[in-house]
């Protein structure tokens, strides 16, 4: 593809603008999402190809679970976990920080990529509070997925993602990820709510699979503060 034609897909994207929070995290949110990209100079850092899930879209949790339907999708590797004994829910991530650690040693490189050395050293404490919430896969009492959120205003990070190797094939990352759409969907409050999952652009063969699976799709974002 050809720098023009590349350039006529960004502007072909739609278009969001999504309101961020206004305490100190949120104004560094909004700081790390409109510098400079670093090698693609002309755009902000995360305004371009970013991967969401537009809330608004959905009148309830079936309608999005019908929405990633069918033959090797995300509802029907969920559905395969969920029938093998997989369960999802809320989670304190400092009641798990040892199984945290063994997730992440699980394998040594994720995507082809060797894992980075913040995963490998042990995170003793995890942040709390309305701004974070932790979500897990379990096997009986076995934590083998989970899944951290931070929320700002109108939106939902999907800030950290692992399952641990053993399990990957049972299909335990799609049930972490439309469980988690489909209990954010059930909550009250402004449906004008999106998830985020880093971009789409840049994203190995494997990983945009996944998250088109699920339901993220790529968006020219501008991001505002309340």
């Amino acid at each position: 593809m050809s720098r023009l034609e590349k350039i006529k897909e960004i502007f072909r994207l739609p278009a969001v603008t999504v309101q961020l929070g206004n305490g100190e995290e949120d104004l560094k949110l909004y700081t790390a999402f409109t510098k400079r990209h670093p090698r693609l100079f002309l755009i902000r850092n995360k305004t371009v190809g970013v991967g969401l899930i537009s809330c608004a879209q959905f009148q309830d949790p079936t309608d999005y679970i019908d929405s990633v339907n069918g033959k090797n999708s995300a509802a029907y590797f969920s559905r395969k976990a969920s029938r093998a004994g997989f369960r999802f829910t809320v989670m304190d991530a400092n009641k798990y920080t040892d199984a945290i650690h063994e997730i992440h040693h699980s394998a040594g490189e994720r995507q082809g990529i060797p894992l980075d050395k913040n995963y490998l050293d042990k995170k003793e404490v995890y942040p709390s509070g309305p701004r974070h919430a932790f979500f897990g896969i379990f096997k009986d009492d076995k934590l083998v997925a989970y899944l951290w959120i931070i929320n700002s205003g109108q939106l939902f990070i999907m800030n950290r993602i692992m399952g641990h190797a053993q399990y990957l094939k049972e299909g335990i990352m799609y049930l972490l990820v439309t469980s988690f759409v489909e209990q954010l969907l059930t909550e009250p409050g402004d449906r004008q709510r999106y998830i985020m999952y880093d971009t789409m652009l840049g994203a190995s063969s494997g990983l945009r699979m996944f998250k088109e699976r699920c339901g993220f799709r790529p968006y020219r974002v501008k991001w505002i503060t309340a």
